[in-house]
């Protein structure tokens, strides 16, 4: 999905102007962003330069009235506490953030990595310290109308955020935990919990009528929730389990064989409880980015509503190449790609691993026309979707992440979008998993919580894709490089692109309420094809009433091998497989063990 601003011609632009202030915007590499400088700075705000590689004293300053500036011939570290609000840091150096015998915390409205600057923000294992980023800035749509501020932007530079290693992410309830009391049975011995570390628990409540037209507008209370650790013992019998007691009562009931999810981090990334607007996280271009045991806790500014994107283009002024005065035609009301943690046209193989997603308003960990590496995550209520692959060029894998559903999103499919925005305003409704193409390997990943639509959904239609081209970054295959998806599909001869042939759907699982549990839409067939994607090692249990295990549109055929789908209330409603509109054909399931259990009607469709 592109940004409403367009590029600059190849030829450089004839300087023509006496007065360079009134340039607002220059281009990197896919999009226009705001120019900042000290002259066009408000009364009173001050740039301060680094010097002599030491972090500069401004400890008198006004809070949000300070930019630093890392010049590039200077490497910074910075093991601070210095309580002041930084209005920005922009570095064209080196700056690492690091502890040194304390913890290290640093509040700003945005961090800029400009091109061959380098961010490194890191703990160590061995030392106890920690680091937390706070975003506390409010955006100015006067000098920023796309609305790209307010968070950590790497354009074009390296961004590297690496936290110790997380030893478990995820253990399972051996017994129910009830309302009023604060003890869980959970698997396992040294699990590297810590005390004090924080426990999410997931919504894990029945007979929920998901297809009910008001729902969740009847009595729904999200019952997800967090458990600050207190204690920790370890018994070793015929079945390893270790007693976390909990600083509170839980309020609600969580189900056995559920899964908590450990969510402290060594490093934390937050937006500020009083911060006028949330940040986010976004790489572009060249660099480095890699996001790694990272707590990133209210992030992202997209919402699930409908996109509306400010719209913009160059004035008649010239002041060189790849710098425009930009005419702001419409401001939008809720942009486009603020997302949590964004790989926006990177070209570098870039990798989100480990962290702790907490909260955000649409997309959790989004790559775009990008190659990450998504794996061992926990992302919690991501209200549109929990890991995002937009374009259908995504070539990284999502692996062995852990996505709990809070209930948000708008609740609708993509087809009610998809022709009014052209295929670009997609994965609103309340998902985990949500894929455009067919050439990542999406394998391990587990699913709980309410997802108002679904946890996993692919949405390859070819009117959006058919002429989006792989791009050249390192790790992707070099037969996929350049191509788009007929190419690809025609090298591959046969019946064409699947699932399988460079990526797959590969034991994926989910237990929870959700509309549908695994949603297919828009894989074309030939018509001698006996095969079909193929859906491999999934299991399905629905906690609702009603709803569906996979539902597929405008899709033939698709084989289902070791495939479970799973009903949990009786006397349920549910469809385990549903055909919708595929033009008066017989939706085809070829088998190897599929099983269908407990639910109303084994097949359906229209």
């Amino acid at each position: 999905i592109e940004l409403m601003s367009k590029a600059p011609s190849s030829a450089p632009s004839v300087y023509v102007t006496n007065d360079p202030l009134l340039a607002t915007h220059r281009f990197v590499h896919t999009n226009w962003y705001p120019v900042y400088r000290p002259e066009i700075e408000p009364e009173g705000h001050l740039w301060v330069a680094a010097e002599k590689n030491l972090w500069p004293n401004v400890s008198t300053a006004d809070p949000q009235t300070v930019t630093v500036l890392i010049p590039e011939d200077q490497t910074v570290v910075y093991s601070g506490t210095d309580g002041i609000k930084y209005d920005k840091i922009v570095v064209r150096g080196v700056l690492t953030i690091q502890p040194n015998n304390s913890d290290v915390f640093l509040t700003t409205d945005t961090i800029i990595v400009e091109r061959e600057g380098v961010l490194d923000i890191k703990t160590d294992s061995n030392s106890p310290y920690t680091i937390t980023v706070e975003i506390d800035g409010a955006l100015d749509v006067l000098k920023d109308p796309e609305q790209v501020m307010v968070g950590i932007l790497a354009l074009e530079g390296s961004l590297s955020i690496r936290g110790n290693n997380v030893a478990t992410k995820m253990a399972g309830l051996i017994d129910d935990a009830f309302a009023g009391s604060a003890v869980l049975k959970v698997k396992g011995a040294d699990l590297g919990f810590e005390l004090g570390g924080e426990l999410v628990l997931p919504d894990t409540q029945t007979d929920l009528d998901v297809a009910h037209w008001n729902f969740p507008n009847t009595n729904y209370v999200d019952q997800t929730e967090i458990c600050t650790i207190k204690n920790i013992d370890t018994h070793i019998l015929a079945v390893v389990e270790t007693f976390i007691t909990c600083e509170n009562t839980l309020v609600y009931d969580h189900s056995a064989g559920s899964n908590v999810a450990y969510i402290t981090r060594s490093i934390n990334i937050v937006t500020s409880s009083v911060s006028t607007d949330r940040g986010h996280i976004l790489h572009t271009g060249v660099g480095k980015f890699e996001v790694r045991n990272t707590r990133i806790e209210n992030f992202g500014r997209t919402t699930t509503d409908i996109i509306n994107s400010t719209q913009m283009s160059p004035s008649d002024l010239k002041f060189g190449p790849l710098v425009k005065q930009m005419i702001v035609s419409h401001v939008g009301t809720n942009q486009i790609a603020r997302y949590a943690v964004h790989a926006h046209h990177s070209l570098i193989e870039a990798h989100m691993t480990g962290n702790a997603l907490l909260y955000s308003p649409r997309d959790g960990m989004v790559a775009h026309n990008s190659r990450v590496h998504i794996n061992d995550n926990i992302i919690v209520g991501a209200d549109g979707t929990g890991i995002f692959l937009e374009d259908g060029t995504e070539t990284g894998p999502v692996m062995n992440n852990y996505v709990i559903g809070t209930g948000g999103g708008s609740g609708g499919g993509d087809d009610g979008r998809f022709s009014i925005t052209k295929g670009k305003d997609m994965a609103h409704g309340g998902f985990g998993i949500w894929c455009r193409g067919r050439l990542a390997l999406v394998e391990g990943n587990h699913a709980e919580g309410h997802f108002a639509m679904a946890p996993y959904a692919f949405f390859v239609h070819p009117n959006f894709i058919k002429e989006k081209r792989v791009p050249n970054v390192p790790g992707t295959p070099a037969v996929l490089v350049g191509k788009n998806q007929h190419e690809i599909g025609k090298d591959i001869g046969g019946e064409g692109l699947q699932l399988q042939s460079y990526g797959g759907f590969v034991n994926n699982t989910a237990v929870a309420t959700f509309v549908i549990g695994i949603q297919l839409s828009y894989f074309s067939s030939n018509a001698g094809d006996e095969v079909g994607s193929i859906i491999n090692g999934a299991k399905i249990k629905a906690l609702a009433r009603s709803g569906k295990g996979i539902s597929t549109i405008h899709s033939r055929i698709f084989t289902l091998s070791d495939v479970t789908i799973e009903g949990v209330v009786e006397e349920n409603t549910i469809v385990g497989i549903f055909c919708n509109s595929c033009n008066g054909c017989v939706l085809s399931t070829p088998s190897t063990n599929l099983v269908v259990e407990n639910v109303a009607f084994n097949r359906g469709g229209t």
